[in-house]
């Protein structure tokens, strides 16, 4: 439990400090995301390497991981590009929707049942998020 509190937090710090150095980089959204999957690519490969484990994937396997991908970069653009557009708290408060926007999407995907408390909470947010950016 501590472990997981400990994980928590320090994923909460990162988050937010992303949104600053995403505000303090000069480049442009498209560029900065880039660059940051290049760091993430290497670091990888180095990890796989000095751990002497390469997996194998097949195929399918690779077009569904580009797919999700691309659905993450495109998402890293969007949060970058409402920094470099809006401020730092908008972001990150817009970053709160995360769990209604996931609320609605998953069981549209996995064809399963929405869960009503989860859409409920992800409206809380909402509304939320509208008091917030109402007297910006």
């Amino acid at each position: 439990m501590r472990k997981a509190f400990l994980n928590l937090h320090v994923a909460v710090f990162l988050a937010g400090f992303t949104g600053v150095l995403g505000k303090l980089i000069t480049l442009n959204e498209s560029l900065l995301v880039w660059y940051r999957l290049l760091i993430t690519v290497i670091s990888m490969a180095l990890l796989f390497i000095l751990q002497g484990k390469f997996p194998r994937v097949s195929f399918r396997t690779l077009s569904r991981l580009s797919g999700i991908g691309l659905i993450i970069a495109l998402h890293w653009i969007a949060f970058y590009g409402s920094i470099k557009y809006a401020n730092v708290s908008v972001a990150l408060v817009c970053f709160s929707l995360v769990g209604f926007f996931s609320a609605l999407l998953e069981p549209l995907l996995s064809r399963s049942r929405f869960c009503i408390p989860e859409v409920l909470v992800g409206l809380l947010a909402v509304a939320g998020v509208y008091f917030f950016l109402r007297f910006l």
